[in-house]
């Protein structure tokens, strides 16, 4: 049975894009099918982690009814299949996303996984988006602005009855001024199944248009997008979460 997912924040920012990437080529890495979708209508940039930007037909011909969703889907070099959103003018003005439910119920079968990249905010773009899916994935960073935005997030899925898988707290800095882990499990009410470190790395694997875990695939924080993958996926995977040493950090700052 498919699990539709919607990978969602209520702030711009925070690496929902990133988590969404990396998650879904870490689902393809365990062997599951898995479709990554970019449902952020006005500000669509999933195509550009991943290397595939431009596409003749996207997921914005799909909601206008000129295509099915099987001929917007594209098969990147890792296995991972995606629906690219449209870049153009023409396509911000004609689409809407009223349809989405219909257009992933479409998608349903086949795919064991379907993560729906969400529009930032709480927009109807990404209203729709939590609504038409079976579970929100929810992506914030330690700020406290971000932190309640994402609480909003979740009272958007808990009042539309989509599930709340957890809570990925992104682009970890260990400043004073971030929440811990318990301090956004309180707010939140919900368990955060990952902490994703900021580092050097996810930019420069977003440089070279490629997920992190593809890029550097034995990073620390490719391990633990790995961990968070398994967890979705339901399959035994210890990931290797040491902090790299002293010689290594300086290695990686000069290649």
């Amino acid at each position: 049975m498919t699990r539709l997912i919607c990978v969602s924040s209520g702030k711009g920012g925070v690496g929902k894009t990133t988590a969404t990437a990396n998650i879904g080529a870490a689902l393809t890495q365990f062997g599951a099918d898995t479709v990554v979708l970019d449902a952020n209508l006005t500000n669509p940039n999933l195509g550009f982690h991943i290397g595939i930007p431009l596409y003749p037909t996207t997921l914005h011909d799909v909601l206008k009814g000129d295509a099915h969703i099987t001929e917007a889907m594209y098969i990147h070099d890792s296995g991972l299949r995606v629906v690219p959103a449209g870049l153009s003018v023409d396509d911000l003005r004609d689409t809407s996303p009223d349809n989405l439910s219909d257009v992933l119920l479409d998608a349903v079968g086949e795919p064991d996984f379907v993560l729906v990249d969400s529009a930032a905010g709480l927009g109807q773009e990404s209203v729709s988006a939590i609504e038409a899916s079976d579970e929100v994935l929810v992506v914030t960073n330690p700020k406290l602005p971000a932190v309640t935005d994402a609480l909003k997030t979740v009272d958007i899925a808990e009042e539309s009855g989509t599930e709340v898988t957890g809570v990925v707290l992104n682009m970890v800095k260990d400043h004073e001024s971030e929440l811990d882990k318990e301090e956004v499990e309180s707010m939140i009410g919900y368990d955060v199944i990952a902490e994703i470190p900021h580092h050097e790395k996810v930019e420069e694997a977003l440089s070279v248009k490629k997920p992190v875990v593809n890029h550097e695939p034995d990073h620390n924080v490719s391990e633990r997008f790995k961990g968070v993958s398994a967890d979705i996926a339901g399959v035994s995977y210890e990931p290797d979460i040491t902090e790299p040493g002293f010689f290594q950090t300086l290695l990686d700052r000069v290649r």
